[in-house]
């Protein structure tokens, strides 16, 4: 039967919670969960404990131009309330991702703690380059952005290291380093360049492998959300698509999802399309995460699956965008490709964009990681490009810009190869960033560990009563591993 985009219109209108403030445009994965309990008002006791103060380092501009003698002031925070001081106990050092840092790093926010208990470790978080209060140089122009790389970052936390550790006297203490996602990555790139330093990594959800189309992400989605739900999701993508081919509907959807700006041009339907598709895919990532989810798949799935007729599944869509743009603050959708370019484009290091410019920019220069519709085993349509993507780059940050250097980040980590040792790498299967993560390894001194059912970056939060198990699994290689890594050799 023929939609009724009238009929439609009506119900959408009826549905809509409609806010004014433009939503934030980005989150760091890790400290995703932070966001929404802020937001919410939920907390545990770990978290409501007295907050670290926070502590600063002096770190060169470029560490590889000894000509440069420009130096800024890196952040950190420490924990020592578990630390054995007497027997030179181990430093636990949570490596700086792709956003600021915060005191509930180090004070019971993630899993860190739990092992600083059993192993009488101080806890470390140092922020990383670019990101929070840790600015090299006074802006985010591409002049400055040029010292942005993740080379730059390994060598401020190695030099971090060195620094700290005649400062607090830690020396003879073993250092392991812990991240997830990015700074997962990161994590055991420090391992892989500087051995000498750290013992052992945790390496939690880390996309060592850099690719330019990441077309399996929106794959994974289908695949983790099961068939019944993704031709759901695929039948919302066709009518919003229908409706997207005429003004009148164009001129429906600006009203249903409340957007910032009409939307015109096929720049414009990506954006537009991009920011529709965030909340199914981020339920996938963050699935049944103890820290992290506003609703796991079965729930969102139960609440996309209701109703048959088109104007019952768009009606269910929107309530489902509503509670999930709602439980980060609101905001209006993102639909004008020239709008979201003229905020990118702010250079303040300290606006709320500065975050979402700054990791762009590494995309663009060293990893893409673009997760674009270019694949037909998946249900959002082929309106995110990678073109869109590529187009991004070059309107932020120029012309001359071409395209990420993925060779050479192969080249210099390994990519999924990477040859180093005492390094464990825990991926979840519903996540879809573990395609991008070491799977399995010949090297005997790696651990690959896929947890099945698990999400994003699960084993770096605390427990749970709920947690699956290979994710109790999981964390208890994580203490073996730590504890062969604190008794053996560590080179």
């Amino acid at each position: 039967m023929r939609t009724s985009l009238s009929v439609l219109f009506s119900l959408f209108v009826l549905s809509l919670v409609v806010v004014s403030a433009v939503k934030p445009s980005y989150k760091n994965p890790l400290r995703r969960g932070l966001e929404w309990r802020k937001l919410n008002g939920l907390y545990t006791a770990e978290e409501t404990s007295a907050p670290a103060p926070a502590m600063w380092v002096n770190q060169p501009v470029d560490h590889f131009n000894p000509s440069n003698t420009q130096v800024w002031q890196q952040k950190y925070y420490i924990n020592d309330t578990f630390w054995d001081k007497a027997n030179s106990g181990p430093i636990f050092v949570l490596v700086g991702g792709e956003g600021p840092i915060e005191p509930l790093d180090v004070s019971g926010h993630f899993i860190m703690n739990t092992y600083a208990q059993q192993f009488g470790a101080m806890v470390i978080s140092v922020e990383h380059r670019f990101y929070g209060d840790s600015m090299p140089l006074p802006d985010l122009s591409v002049e400055s952005l040029q010292y942005l790389t993740s080379a730059q970052a390994l060598a401020d936390y190695a030099n971090f290291q060195k620094v700290v550790t005649g400062e607090l006297g830690l020396e003879g203490c073993t250092w392991i380093s812990f991240g997830g996602s990015y700074s997962g990555a990161l994590s055991a790139w420090y391992r892989l360049k500087y051995p000498a330093l750290i013992a052992g990594a945790i390496a939690s959800s880390g996309p060592v492998n850099a690719v330019l189309d990441f077309v399996e992400y929106f794959e994974v989605v289908q695949r983790s959300i099961g068939p019944q739900c993704a031709a759901r999701v695929q039948n919302i993508t066709n009518i919003v698509g229908g409706m997207l081919n005429t003004t009148k509907g164009r001129q429906q959807l600006q009203v249903m999802f409340n957007t910032c700006d009409p939307i015109i041009s096929d720049l414009d339907v990506a954006t537009f399309m991009s920011d529709l598709s965030d909340g199914i895919c981020e339920t996938v990532q963050y699935n049944n995460d103890n820290r992290a989810a506003v609703m796991n798949i079965p729930t969102m799935c139960d609440m996309l699956l209701t109703g048959t007729t088109n104007e019952e599944i768009m009606a269910a869509f929107l309530k489902f965008y509503n509670i999930y743009n709602n439980a980060f603050g609101g905001g209006c959708t993102e639909a004008s490709y020239d709008s979201m370019i003229q905020q990118m484009k702010d250079t303040d290091p300290y606006s709320d964009v500065a975050a979402a410019r700054s990791w762009t920019w590494q995309t663009c220069i060293e990893f893409g990681y673009f997760q674009t519709g270019d694949s037909n085993n998946q249900p959002f349509g082929d309106y995110i490009t990678l073109d869109w993507y590529l187009q991004q780059c070059e309107d932020l940050f120029g012309e001359t810009f071409t395209f990420p250097n993925i060779q050479w980040t192969y080249t210099n980590y390994g990519g999924s190869a990477i040859a180093s040792s005492n390094i464990v790498f825990p991926n979840g299967s519903v996540d879809p960033w573990h395609i991008l993560g070491v799977l399995e390894t010949d090297i005997p001194s790696e651990t690959t560990l896929l947890m099945n059912g698990t999400a994003h970056c699960s084993d770096l939060f605390t427990p749970s009563p709920y947690d699956l198990p290979d994710l109790v699994k999981t964390r208890q290689i994580e203490v073996e591993q730590i504890q062969a890594w604190l008794s053996g050799p560590t080179c």
